[in-house]
């Protein structure tokens, strides 16, 4: 069956379309995952459109993070086994999939978040962020291969295999955000920046799981720069490879326009001062020890 297009549609017809070609009868629900649906396609492009529209990319970190990025002109992505929500860790390599994902998390916010910096700045506070512009992230999916590894704890980034670029699908996508389940038995699912919410399944929901985390994540506008290789072609390997290296061109205009300090980091700042400067004063480690 022929799903819609996503060209002009709204997300709610998009799931719609979804949901009917999911339980189509002419389906064998055991024959292929529900990602190689047309329609799912059709949903994760409406996605990929809307997140390479964005006008702010912010990667909030701990400064040395930060000045490691900076240094090594080169990002990292990563099969999500070390994010912060324990859901969205469990489901953006769903077992289902014949796919293996590796991304970033980015922040589309258009002004700074104070939530962001207590989140991701680190446990001292000073931490800093780079507000990637379009133009450098376009760049960092342009090579022509990419070096695949995991990090060890003592030795760093090890790389296992460099795989041709050919074998990599990359988008930006917007993530969707989904609420409780309601009377009808349905969830509230919508893409911050869209006028209304749509509603899905809680089957439906379940195959989505990937592109999909709950609406308590939403003050975030996360948009994620995401790199699908088929298992395929990653092998016996699959399981050991768990982040990929993304090198990038560090323009003078990046440095001294889009890398900002923390709103209370200290005189050892080096980046541009954030918008938030002398607005906000909190200590996350007020009963703690700073390891030195």
């Amino acid at each position: 069956m022929a799903s819609r297009k996503a060209n002009g549609s709204t997300l709610d017809v998009l799931i719609s379309a979804y949901e009917e070609e999911l339980y189509s009868p002419d389906r064998l629900a055991h024959a292929e995952s529900p990602e190689h649906l047309e329609s799912f396609g059709n949903i994760l492009g409406y996605l990929a459109d809307k997140g390479s529209r964005r006008k702010n990319y912010r990667h909030y970190a701990t400064r040395d993070r930060v000045k490691s990025i900076l240094g090594e002109s080169a990002f990292f992505l990563t099969d999500g086994s070390s994010w912060n929500d324990s859901y969205d860790k469990s489901n953006f390599n769903p077992h289902f999939s014949g796919f293996k994902r590796f991304g970033i998390c980015l922040s589309a916010t258009t002004s700074e978040s104070i939530a962001m910096w207590m989140l991701y700045g680190g446990i001292d506070g000073n931490g800093a962020m780079i507000n990637f512009d379009k133009k450098t992230l376009d760049a960092a999916t342009s090579a022509s291969e990419y070096e695949c590894g995991y990090f060890d704890k003592e030795t760093g980034f090890q790389v296992i295999s460099t795989l041709d670029a050919n074998n990599i699908d990359f988008k930006l996508v917007d993530v969707l955000y989904f609420s409780g389940i309601g009377a009808d038995g349905r969830f509230k699912i919508e893409r911050v920046g869209d006028e209304r919410k749509a509603s899905i399944s809680a089957e439906a929901l379940g195959s989505i799981t990937q592109i999909a985390k709950h609406e308590a994540w939403s003050y975030e506008s996360e948009v994620r720069l995401v790199a699908s290789i088929s298992k395929l072609d990653l092998g016996r390997k699959a399981s050991e490879i768990t982040a990929i290296r993304m090198p990038f061109p560090i323009s003078e205009k990046l440095l001294n326009e889009r890398v900002f300090d923390s709103p209370v980091a200290t005189s050892n700042g080096e980046y541009l001062d954030s918008t938030l400067q002398g607005t906000v004063d909190w200590n996350l480690c007020s009963q703690c020890k700073l390891k030195k």
